[in-house]
């Protein structure tokens, strides 16, 4: 039981650090960025925003997200699971790949057009060396720019795809858990409406993430008046994908909750279904 105990506490002390130490060097590659200038693409804006999103990732699966990233490596083993993976990873990066495309032409003053289909990676640097640039640079930088005429366009970035795995992860292990709520309930002979909540907090949690992408940049010009409005594109694609985030991360922990409250009652009811058949040999002996 020793054994175990010291390997949480040394994971515990080894994770942050590990985390933390990569927050360092993109900190520091990202001032070298100014010494390459505007060479694109520029190494230091290659390195420090992949040491630095890699750290956010690794400190959100290693600690707030560790059950959901247990329940995510049993459940996308299935079909299910891994179909739902797929199909939310790419509606969601080819989505905020317009929003992050639009975003860039506002900032750059120009279109991003090729005359045949390409894929090229840039990066810029954001001058004079201040702190909010720095965290421009890291949620902008590179940018992977796909683009397939006359009219497809889609930029990607370490931000965004990033993000749409955490919460690819975070709907798989919703959708594993709520279909084993649904399993506990039909054993413990209750309600499956229970699983109902649950099920709507997914739904929930990944519309909020793509409702908004999808009528600005789908169902446009019927959202003319919104899409011509850039600080619309901005607070999607900046702010919608955290939220959904923490809606499916505190719906998982209500599936938890639910499940747990749904089994501890079956040993009672099984406790009762024993002591009942116990009892009637000894009125027939009696």
């Amino acid at each position: 039981m020793g054994r175990p105990g010291r390997g949480r506490g040394a994971g515990g002390v080894a994770l942050p650090t590990h985390a933390a130490v990569f927050v360092a060097l993109a900190v520091l590659t990202s001032y070298f960025a100014y010494l390459w200038g505007a060479t694109s693409p520029n190494p230091a804006e290659l390195l420090a925003p992949a040491f630095f999103w890699y750290a956010v990732s690794l400190a959100l699966i290693a600690y707030p997200l560790r059950k959901a990233w247990r329940a995510f490596a049993t459940h996308v083993r299935t079909a299910a699971g891994a179909g739902v993976f797929v199909l939310y990873l790419a509606v969601h990066i080819v989505l905020y790949g317009f929003m992050l495309e639009s975003i860039l032409v506002s900032v750059f003053d120009r279109p991003f057009v090729s005359a045949s289909a390409s894929v090229y990676v840039t990066t810029s640097v954001f001058a004079p060396p201040t702190l909010p640039n720095a965290i421009l640079a890291l949620w902008f930088n590179p940018w992977i720019t796909l683009t397939i005429p006359p009219v497809f366009n889609d930029a990607l970035s370490f931000y965004s795809i990033g993000i749409a795995v955490i919460i690819a992860i975070l709907i798989v292990a919703n959708v594993g858990m709520t279909r084993e709520l649904g399993r506990v309930c039909s054993a413990a002979m209750r309600s499956r409406t229970m699983v109902l909540f649950p099920a709507l907090g997914i739904v929930l949690g990944a519309s909020c993430c793509l409702s908004v992408p999808i009528l600005v940049t789908v169902a446009a010009p019927s959202a003319l008046v919104l899409s011509s409005s850039q600080w619309v594109y901005d607070a999607t694609y900046f702010f919608f994908p955290p939220v959904a985030l923490v809606l499916l991360y505190l719906n998982l922990l209500s599936v938890e909750g639910i499940a747990a409250t749904v089994k501890s009652s079956r040993p009672n009811t099984g406790g009762v279904v024993a002591e009942s058949a116990s009892a009637a040999p000894a009125q027939g002996v009696g």
